[in-house]
């Protein structure tokens, strides 16, 4: 775990606006579409993906599912949306275990900062998917509120 501070980052992809409880059956979805468009995206070559989530209030979220824009202006594509994660401090945990227990992996996150005596914010980035499922590290940020 440790404290990094990240440049303003933006996200061209898929969006879904949902309750916590929706996320489950909506995220699914959502990744066959952005990887049935991935040619689409900006920074496509990269073959890694990013989910950036904001979580709204009362128990709803927008989660942004895509690639980097690694050119300001970058085109979006129709039907596609733009997250826009200010830069700043965050907490960053690299987590090397499976998809199914990333969870685990910002619960860490979590745990840490409280340990810390940190407040954390509503914006997690969470670096790391690839459209054939093949494991690699995830790279976990929450935001630091200052």
């Amino acid at each position: 775990m440790e404290i990094v501070e990240l440049s303003e980052t933006v996200v061209v992809g898929i969006e879904v606006v949902a309750d916590f409880g929706q996320l489950r059956s909506e995220m699914p979805a959502a990744w066959r579409e952005l990887f049935a468009r991935r040619d689409e995206l900006p920074a496509a070559g990269t073959g890694v993906f990013v989910e950036a989530s904001n979580h709204l209030g009362d128990g709803r979220y927008r989660e942004t599912i895509g690639s980097v824009a690694v050119v300001e202006g970058s085109p979006v594509p129709d039907g596609m949306a733009v997250a826009l994660l200010p830069g700043g401090r965050f907490v960053h945990h690299r987590h090397d275990g499976s998809v199914a227990t990333i969870a685990d992996g910002f619960q860490a996150i979590y745990d840490w900062a409280a340990e810390q005596g940190l407040a954390l914010g509503n914006r997690k980035l969470d670096v790391g998917y690839t459209a054939d499922g093949v494991q690699q590290p995830h790279e976990l940020f929450v935001d630091i509120v200052t």
